[in-house]
């Protein structure tokens, strides 16, 4: 007796011989292996029985319509006979990626709640190069619009067919829920699938878009005997039908409201919150109060409590407010969950306006307000006598300029009026982003969608007393960034971020550094990279300045370039900013060494055992008439270096470091990278330049030259110079066997 299959792949064809072969191949190349493939020639005039029959495998069954009967007949043919636990399609012009079935049994296996998952969209014919197959990162499943939201919005999604990222080939679905939904809609041909999707979402069950691109169609030329070509006329059509069948589903915009109150230790200050939410002018249905096993009088201040929309919970131990939170809106009984704070007071209209929000707009999935601050005794403060009051507030905004805006980091929001469901969708509030997990879950709701709203009045009465969670704790600053960049890792692309590092040594840099500083950035910010500025002074030890600026650099962890320059340099900001855009690992400029014309500070690599009379230099064509030329020893004083690289740097040259207290007297164990220093070899004295470019050697790191950059060095005198015409004119000199060998 065969193996039951785990996984049933259905496939209609018409003809299309060549592409079908494809097809099967994928199938059969599957690293999952447990699989039938049920395949119905719909009535080709081609011979599609000796395709199958080449691959001589038992699992790939083919059956024969005499006529042709269209994709919904024979797809539901198959379905029918199907044996496997999940259902797969794939047409003769499609094609998986070899983990498809594993990834996907995987994550059903996992996830027995899902119904159906989906890859992410993208095939050939949209750009050569840009869709791959297989894992993604999944900043691509939110710029692609695949990402996941509510049975409602992807019903939307699919009646107004906005950017659909669902597809066939992506496709994973549970047997039983197909023939629950009753398979394809026999009266459709282009919208047959389109219209089972409408179906699975319009009956509640639950699908999941995972950031994995499974599978490809072939790109639709004009010699195509596609069936999507075949057919595009009737697209108006079917799709007026599909409209028909499947009216929008509304997300609801009355019902009920919960508010839900975390207390730690601020128990003094609950009954100024809790009375404040029972003026309301629209009266909220439940209000919970959960104590995360607090010190201070807490119980003696809930029992003034009679309301009997008041429900009292409490934690055996201290698990912090993310996890009170959760508790409180996963058993909310309400359609809309008010999370407020202990400390906190709401104005007695807030709960009306945030309501009426909703009510103008029903896709919205959360209402704001701005924010004023109060003392302790609910007292207004002084303006700018507190460091809250310089955090930037909210207001509203088209949803591309929230997306960007929540890049750089959080707002002061006031309380936040959520759609109960979309919390639980969502999965909550995330613990291990501490203190920035409210940051963390506004960046999970934009990214579902246009669904935020600010009430332009100051709603939310923030009282600032001395047990505020506050980050202007040191420790936490040193934290921030870190968590600012996880939470923002799976929904934004990483961007480059230079930072342009300059150690000076008497406190003061030449005019014409200023002046090419300047300018570089406002090429920068003109073309779209971010920048910082990071500089060191009154270090005298240049190598210990440049270890103590790597490690800054180092701690940010949105750099992604690091770019040394010193003061007494002046440049060409043409030339530095393409030198940042280049992908090598490291690329520094050349320039004169003072006091010594014809010297240049880094030097070319050489091919072994060729005449150092001869310059026989390596390097590659960077394809904008300039050549990037191999270096052996690159100087410090204008040098780009990959993030990556002194990462690696640091884990290959693990003893390399120091301890130096007075670079950071608040760390004073903290250990430094020797990333650069002086040295003696063979009693010869060698800079810090020559240590650095040695260790990167060892490691395997290839280093090169830009030489078309114009760079004053600066002193006395000025040393100015541009390498590519000094190498230039050089050959232009030389005789003419050197020139044969150059």
């Amino acid at each position: 007796m065969s193996l039951v299959p785990k996984v049933s792949v259905i496939s209609q064809v018409y003809n299309q011989s060549a592409w079908m072969k494809e097809m099967i191949q994928s199938v059969v190349n599957q690293s999952f292996r447990n699989w039938e493939h049920l395949i119905v020639d719909d009535g080709s005039t081609e011979d599609l029985k000796a395709v199958v029959d080449s691959f001589a495998d038992e699992r790939i069954k083919l059956e024969r319509f005499p006529e042709n009967r269209g994709v919904p007949l024979g797809m539901n043919h198959n379905f029918k006979l199907a044996r496997g636990k999940y259902i797969c399609m794939i047409a003769a012009d499609e094609v998986f990626d070899k983990d498809k079935l594993k990834e996907q049994v995987r994550f059903m296996e996992d996830n027995p709640g899902v119904d159906c998952c989906w890859g992410l969209p993208g095939s050939p014919s949209q750009g050569p190069g840009e869709f791959p197959l297989g894992k993604r990162p999944e900043w691509e499943q939110y710029a692609l619009k695949a990402h996941n939201r509510s049975n409602e919005a992807w019903l939307r999604t699919l009646l107004q067919l906005e950017n659909v990222p669902l597809g066939g080939v992506g496709l994973m679905m549970k047997r039983s829920v197909l023939e629950e939904l009753g398979y394809f809609d026999e009266k459709l041909k282009i919208f047959s699938d389109h219209e089972l999707f409408c179906r699975f979402f319009a009956k509640g069950y639950k699908g999941v878009v995972l950031p994995f691109r499974f599978g490809v169609d072939k790109p639709i030329t004009a010699d195509s005997n596609s069936v999507r070509l075949a057919n595009i006329g009737k697209s108006q059509e079917e799709y007026a039908y599909v409209k028909a069948k499947h009216p929008l589903q509304i997300p609801p915009v009355t019902g009920g409201v919960t508010v839900g109150i975390p207390c730690y230790n601020h128990a003094q200050y609950l009954k100024d919150a809790v009375d404040s939410i029972l003026a309301q002018t629209h009266q909220v249905d439940e209000i919970m109060i959960l104590d995360d096993c607090s010190t201070d009088d807490f119980k003696t201040v809930v029992q003034q409590f009679t309301d009997p929309r008041i429900k009292v919970m409490a934690f055996d131990e201290n698990r912090g407010v993310q996890e009170a939170m959760n508790q409180m809106a996963f058993r909310a009984n309400g359609e809309f969950f008010l999370p407020v704070s202990a400390d906190d007071v709401l104005d007695p209209t807030y709960v009306e306006k945030a309501l009426a929000e909703f009510a103008k707009n029903p896709w919205t999935e959360f209402v704001a307000s701005q924010t004023d601050f109060l003392d302790a005794d609910l007292k207004p403060l002084a303006p700018n006598s507190h460091p809250f009051q310089s955090i930037t507030g909210v207001w509203n905004m088209a949803h591309g300029e929230w997306i960007a805006a929540m890049h750089g980091g959080n707002r002061y929001f006031g309380a936040g009026m959520y759609r109960t469901k979309a919390i639980s969708e969502l999965g909550g509030w995330e613990k291990q982003y501490q203190a920035i997990s409210d940051y963390q879950m506004y960046v999970k709701l934009l990214h579902r969608g246009e669904n935020f709203r600010i009430i332009e009045e100051p709603l939310t009465h923030t009282r600032v007393h001395g047990k505020n969670m506050s980050l202007l704790n040191p420790k936490q600053a040193q934290e921030l960034p870190w968590l600012y960049h996880a939470a923002r890792k799976p929904y934004y692309r990483k961007l480059m971020k230079v930072v342009i590092a300059t150690p000076f040594y008497e406190v003061k840099a030449f005019s014409p550094y200023i002046t090419s500083l300047t300018q570089s950035i406002r090429i920068m910010d003109a073309v779209g990279i971010d920048w910082r500025f990071l500089e060191l002074s009154g270090d005298s030890y240049v190598h210990r300045a440049r270890n103590t600026l790597a490690d800054m650099f180092l701690r940010d962890p949105d750099a992604t370039d690091l770019f040394f320059i010193d003061s007494d340099m002046s440049w060409d900001a043409e030339a530095f900013v393409k030198m940042c855009v280049l992908p090598d690992d490291v690329v520094g400029g050349a320039y004169p060494v003072k006091n010594n014309w014809g010297a240049w500070t880094s030097i070319p690599k050489l091919h072994e055992g060729e005449s150092k009379d001869v310059k026989h230099l390596q390097g590659r064509n960077i394809g904008d008439g300039n050549t990037l030329i191999e270096a052996r020893v690159l100087a410090g004083g204008f040098i780009r270096i990959k993030r990556s690289v002194l990462e690696r740097f640091r884990e290959h040259h693990k003893d390399d470091w120091y301890i130096e207290p007075s670079t950071d007297p608040e760390n004073p164990e903290h250990k430094f990278t020797k990333f650069y220093a002086a040295e003696q070899i063979e009693h010869r004295f060698f800079g810090e330049d020559h240590y650095f470019s040695r260790k990167l050697g060892e490691m395997g790191i290839r280093m090169f030259i830009y030489p078309n950059v114009n760079i004053v060095h600066w002193g006395t005198k000025d040393f100015a110079g541009n390498y590519d015409k000094f190498l230039r004119k050089e050959f232009n000199e030389s005789k003419p066997a050197e020139k044969a060998a150059a």
